[in-house]
């Protein structure tokens, strides 16, 4: 977790989750830790976490059982690439918008991509 970034502390733990679900890093049926497991090791308080829990529920990336835990969600391939879509397009439409913001135009903005890649 960056506590610098301006990124709200429950979304970097969205998308670390997420993000290790959709890689398979975490396998359907894995328990994660509990919420105040997880608090106590970032150091933060349990708010932001049982907000992440809940947005990946909402998400359905986990299945929280009453007196057993959390566990990964058994997420399928189709809803896997609707999440990466998602992303890639939130990414896509902040990217430019913060190009356009420093007066670069899309075609700039492609040079300095295939630059990197």
């Amino acid at each position: 977790m960056n506590g610098d970034s301006q990124t709200p502390i429950y979304d970097q733990i969205y998308s670390q989750i997420s993000s290790q679900i959709i890689s398979g890093k975490l396998k359907a049926g894995a328990q994660l830790p509990p919420i105040r497991t997880i608090a106590n090791e970032l150091r933060v308080s349990v708010i932001p976490v049982k907000m992440a829990w809940e947005r990946l529920d909402k998400d359905g990336f986990i299945i929280a059982a009453a007196g057993r835990g959390t566990f990964v969600a058994d997420v399928s391939k189709e809803h896997i690439q609707n999440k990466v879509d998602t992303t890639a397009q939130e990414l896509a439409r902040e990217t430019v918008k913060k190009a356009k913001a420093l007066g670069l135009s899309l075609a700039d903005l492609c040079e300095y991509l295939k630059k990197e890649y």
